[in-house]
């Protein structure tokens, strides 16, 4: 039997992670909310509650924004591979002077 004539074999579902839009979004709404909060603290109008409170929400949202950029930055890498994995996925199914050449070592 030619290597052609079996059949594909199923690889299994590999989870990516996170989606370079959903990474994305939160990096973006924690920056927002960690600059909007650390104005306020820094303007010092509100109450001392009020300061103490928004100080904890910056610190929390630049947590969660460092968690969505380094999210983004493992969709991007997550992304590249399984572009990567269909292209040769693809130019292995080809046939003739279109098949994929051997690397030389």
């Amino acid at each position: 039997m030619a290597a052609a004539d079996q059949p594909q074999e199923a690889l299994p579902h590999v989870d990516l992670g996170m989606s370079i839009g959903i990474a994305s979004t939160i990096a973006v709404v924690s920056a927002i909310l960690v600059g909007g909060a650390t104005y306020e603290v820094i303007r010092g109008t509100l109450s001392a509650g009020m300061t103490r409170l928004l100080a904890v929400v910056a610190l929390l949202s630049l947590v969660a924004m460092a968690y969505g950029v380094i999210e983004l930055a493992l969709a991007v890498i997550a992304t590249t591979a399984e572009r990567r994995r269909q292209a040769r996925t693809v130019s292995e199914r080809r046939s003739g002077a279109r098949a994929r050449k051997p690397t030389p070592h």
